[in-house]
């Protein structure tokens, strides 16, 4: 399976948003795409694949990413 890990920061215009306030001061999150993993393989590709347990999902269009959290 192939990852796909995205460093840029987040390239969505505001109009685009649906939370308003402090995104624009949000620092650059690290995301892998976990498009392909079933959703139970999730916990243990954190737990064997990532030095964080600070973690959330992003969907975007149709791929959905674990974003970590500094």
């Amino acid at each position: 399976m192939t990852l796909i890990v995205d460093r840029t920061e987040d390239r969505t215009d505001g109009a685009n948003r649906r939370d308003t306030g402090s995104l624009e001061s949000e620092p650059d999150r690290r995301r892998i795409d976990v498009t392909d993993l079933h959703a139970d393989g999730i916990e243990s590709f954190v737990d064997s694949n990532v030095d964080t347990d600070r973690v959330s999902l992003e969907h975007r269009g149709g791929r959905t990413y674990l974003v970590l959290e500094d």
